[in-house]
């Protein structure tokens, strides 16, 4: 690229070919936007992907496809799209998504005109827009950075190729084309004046669209406009079902799973359990939530935007945030590991919340990411029992009927399994208490040290599952190596058959603190499993972790965790994400009235220094004026006229100085400077295709005898006006 090669130009065909493939470059980018979505299109993304790719690498392979294929591609792509419509009611977004990676397809393979190449541009913005308001991603904003000046380019391409209304789509001929040359030639072309040009405009509208971002006022596409929501599924560990491993899958994932802004770090000093979901009924190896606590009166079905909780006197209130960023796709309910004053969502939600177990849960689980800010929260290592609860709960031991229908909080004891399994946890129950009845504590603590002292934490957990006994129980006989749900499963099945009710508890344990951003960090692999036993003595449900690793084995104790510090590469790109939520996701309109008002008041006070500052020199100019002349006064004007006075002269007699100095140096003619700008003037001249008779006058000055400055000044004033015309 260089400011001397501007008489490389490409021709038509190459401006043709150039097109083609930056529509196939912005088709990759689209659908590449697209593949964050969870709508079901992914065989046919990957379609697009690729059909775009082998555009955009191989286009003498699209050119080689009969022209006939065209006349009935678009017959055959409005079939289906009327089909997959039909077929999907009343889902809209699927069919839609689908329908326009289709059109992209179609439109970056088959030939085009002005008006096709302008729908490429619409429908790959369109991807990308529809992508990033669905998802909220931090990569949109790279999406659309890279969409704004790739689409720019192909607009400034379209232009140049453009031979009005009636032309039809021009047929590229790729036969002779080598990549190679063609790069060459477009390196030939590129203007530095052009790009940097560019580039301002691209951060004008950047600063515009900021600036529009601020002062826009909010809209709520979720709520104005319900069809754009988007749901997806739970993991399978915090589902309404978990199965013995699911949990443990989850662990293996080290991705992000949320991401909380807290007081202060100094408020999460020992590990916290990140409370998302009780499951109190269990058969077979799998527990979940039960049929009366999915349904009234334990549940209570409202649209809020605060929900509060008051469990502290009024004057203990600190009036501490936290908020939380729950990324899309993991579940339903949300993560609360204790009491707290209010909670309150961006907007109006639908939400189901269950006091009695303490958990809350969404209509739906979302694609994007979720927010909500929690006040005064308290990491409780117990759980208050609700009313309903205690007067089932404190009659214990009761005898409890296997049936599906039983009511809860009965289900915190049922055991419905053969006989065989029953023997064999009462036996262990019989050696490790005896028949004396203990606390709820001390059963804890005795349980849970028989469980250390016997069984190893393993995500890959052995023993043999024997016919016609529960899985957990026969993990028990003769397992050793168990993940999290085996501990849990085991301490429950004990418990219950000893005569505690107990339910089991999944949500992530532990976390880590970035320390770019100051923010706490829980990942999927701290998916956990642990358990909630029924204390009598103190009315309220005590949590105990049986997994080995997990602190003492006393479940009053608190367990002081070491805190783990992000640092590096991954840190810093994780601190971009909580930035784009900080700012962004969650910004509203409180947020933007702050902002706007910052912004106004640093205009304000920038225009009232510039004012100052004018005032101060037109004062200053002021009083130089009116004092007395004197020589010392006069000095600085006089050498200011000095020089601007011998800019002018040498500048006029620039060509006679060049000259005096050649001849001085003894120089080749060629670099005479006479010569040498008659020579650029002649460059300039043949670059812009300009006929003039000027040009045998330079061409005399060029290879002719030597003249002087003066006697070329009036050829180099034709030169310029011949120029300028």
């Amino acid at each position: 690229m260089s400011m001397g090669s501007k008489q490389a130009r490409l021709s038509t065909e190459e401006l043709h070919e150039l097109k083609q493939l930056m529509g196939a470059l912005l088709a990759m980018l689209s659908f590449w936007s697209l593949f964050s979505l969870d709508v079901g299109s992914m065989p046919i993304l990957v379609l697009g992907g690729l059909t775009a790719a082998v555009a955009f690498c191989f286009p003498r392979w699209v050119a080689g496809i009969p022209a006939v294929v065209w006349r009935w591609a678009g017959p055959v792509i409005l079939l289906m799209i009327v089909g997959d419509f039909l077929l999907h009611i009343p889902e809209f977004i699927p069919p839609l998504v689908r329908m326009v990676v289709m059109l992209v397809i179609y439109r970056v393979l088959a030939p085009r005109n002005l008006r096709e190449d302008k729908q490429v541009i619409l429908l790959c913005l369109f991807c990308v827009v529809i992508s990033g308001a669905l998802t909220v991603s931090l990569l949109f904003a790279l999406q659309i950075l890279l969409f704004a000046p790739l689409a720019m380019a192909l607009l400034f391409v379209i232009c140049l190729v453009d031979r009005g209304k009636e032309a039809g789509p021009h047929v590229i001929d790729w036969t002779s084309f080598e990549w190679s040359q063609f790069i060459r030639r477009v390196w030939q072309v590129l203007d530095l004046r052009i790009i940097v040009l560019c580039s301002a405009m691209f951060v004008l509208v950047v600063a515009v669209s900021s600036l529009l971002f601020i002062l826009t006022p909010r809209f709520d596409f979720n709520r104005a406009l319900p069809f754009l929501e988007l749901s997806t599924q739970a993991r399978s560990g915090f589902s309404e079902e978990v199965a013995l491993g699911d949990v443990s899958e989850i662990q293996e994932d080290n991705s992000v799973a949320l991401r909380i802004d807290v007081p202060d770090m100094d408020v999460v000093s020992a590990v916290p359990y990140w409370r998302m979901l009780v499951l109190d009924k269990y058969a077979e190896g799998r527990f979940r939530i039960s049929h009366s606590l999915r349904a009234k009166p334990f549940r209570t079905f409202a649209e809020r935007r605060e929900l509060r909780l008051s469990v502290m006197p009024f004057s203990q209130h600190q009036g501490d945030l936290w908020t939380f960023y729950m990324e899309g796709g993991i579940s339903r309910y949300l993560p609360l590991p204790g009491d707290f004053v209010a909670l309150r969502f961006q907007k109006l939600q639908e939400i189901e919340w269950v006091p009695d177990v303490r958990v809350l849960g969404l209509d739906s689980v979302g694609q994007n990411v979720f927010s909500y800010q929690v006040e005064d929260l308290q990491f409780n290592l117990r759980v208050p029992v609700g009313e309903g609860e205690r007067e089932v709960l404190d009659s214990l031991p009761l005898e409890v009927e296997e049936d599906e229908l039983l009511a809860y909080p009965l289900t915190t004891i049922e055991l419905d399994m053969p006989a065989e399994s029953k023997a064999a946890l009462h036996e262990i129950n019989r050696g490790l208490v005896g028949e004396t009845p203990l606390s709820a504590v001390d059963y804890s603590r005795a349980v849970t040290n028989y469980l250390w002292q016997n069984f190893a934490y393993s995500l890959m957990p052995d023993g043999e599952r024997r016919t016609g006994q529960d899985p957990v129980v026969s993990w028990l006989s003769s397992g050793s190596l168990g993940h999290c749900e085996l501990f849990a499963g085991s301490f429950i099945l004990l418990a219950r058959e000893a005569g505690y009710a107990a339910r089991m508890v999944v949500g992530y344990a532990g976390g880590s603190w970035n320390t770019l951003e100051d923010y706490f960090v829980v990942r999927n692999r701290d998916a956990h499993a642990w358990v909630e036993i029924y204390d009598a003595e103190n009315q309220s449900w005590l949590r105990v972790d049986p997994t080995p690793g997990h602190g003492s084995s006393d479940p009053e104790m608190l367990v002081q965790g070491s805190m783990t510090f992000d640092s590096g590469w991954s840190a810093w790109v994780d601190s971009l994400r909580i930035q784009w939520y900080r700012r962004i996701v969650n910004f509203e309109q409180q947020d933007q009235v702050e902002l706007a008002m910052t912004l106004k008041d640093v205009l304000l006070d920038y225009y009232a220094a510039l004012k100052q500052r004018l005032s101060e020199w037109g004062l200053a100019i002021k009083s130089w004026v009116a004092a007395p002349l004197d020589l010392g006064r006069l000095q600085p004007l006089i050498v200011l006229l000095a020089l601007g006075v011998a800019v002018v002269a040498i500048w006029r007699v620039r060509y006679t100085l060049l000259g005096f100095i050649h001849r001085l140096l003894r120089r080749p003619k060629a670099l005479d400077p006479v010569r040498r700008q008659a020579g650029r003037y002649l460059s300039k001249l043949k670059i812009e295709g300009i006929q003039s008779p000027v040009v045998a006058e330079l061409q005399a000055l060029r290879f002719g005898p030597e003249q002087s400055a003066r006697a070329v000044k009036s050829v180099f004033s034709r030169a310029r006006k011949a120029l300028r015309g």
